[in-house]
């Protein structure tokens, strides 16, 4: 069976090597699927959850924007930050609190800048619940 490897750099850490069959990007125009001989592509990551299919096992990222580059069955993901699911230390609860907190933050923001930074924390904090939702 063909498979894509896909290597990502982030700021905090790098995950190389990985053999998937199945990709799903968050991608700035929503999301996309990718198979094994898929043509040439670059595109623009959003906050949001990275799927790798692994041995017909999904596994979810969370990734904080950035870009993918796939040819030749070779994928490259350069972020700001990827999250696994072992490094969030939290409970699904916790991460609903989390977004209701952002939400709120949001509703009470006054600046541009601020709403800016409450719009990016709640998306963080909704990519980081769907990541622990899809596991558990």
């Amino acid at each position: 069976m063909s498979t894509i490897t896909t290597n990502i750099l982030a700021t905090n850490k790098t995950i190389s090597n990985k053999n998937v069959t199945e990709v799903i990007l968050p991608t700035l125009s929503g999301e996309i699927g990718l198979l094994p001989f898929h043509s040439r592509l670059v595109t623009g990551l959003e906050i949001g959850v990275l799927r790798l299919k692994i041995n017909d096992k999904w596994c979810p990222y969370l990734i904080l924007d950035g870009v993918a580059e796939i040819a030749d069955n070779n994928l490259k993901i350069i972020s700001r930050q990827v999250e696994e699911v072992s490094d969030i230390n939290m409970t699904i609860d916790e991460a609903k609190k989390e977004i209701e907190v952002k939400n709120q933050e949001l509703v009470n923001a006054k600046t541009k800048q601020e709403k800016i930074l409450a719009a990016i924390n709640l998306r963080k904090a909704s990519a980081r619940y769907q990541v622990l939702t899809m596991v558990n």
